[in-house]
């Protein structure tokens, strides 16, 4: 007489079974990391900000726009 099997990989899950899977791809794009200097056209962007927030801060004082101005020179700075 035959024995039953008693492979388990290939028995079905009975109808009140739970079967979780869960797969997971993470991709880390080291080849694509670049550190760059900031190009001189943002640089020349930043001195316009800069000069744009002088101008409004002549023409319409307050504190919002010497923070405005305190802003746009630090970013002049951090980007010369």
């Amino acid at each position: 007489m035959a024995e039953p099997s008693t492979d388990v990989s290939t028995k079905k899950p009975g109808p009140n079974a739970e079967t979780v899977t869960t797969r997971v791809n993470v991709a880390f794009p080291f080849s694509n990391i670049r550190v760059q200097e900031p190009s001189e056209d943002v640089a020349a962007l930043a001195v316009l900000v800069r000069e744009l927030a002088e101008l409004l801060a002549d023409v319409a004082p307050g504190s919002k726009a010497v923070e405005l101005e305190e802003r746009a020179r630090a970013l002049v700075i951090r980007l010369t």
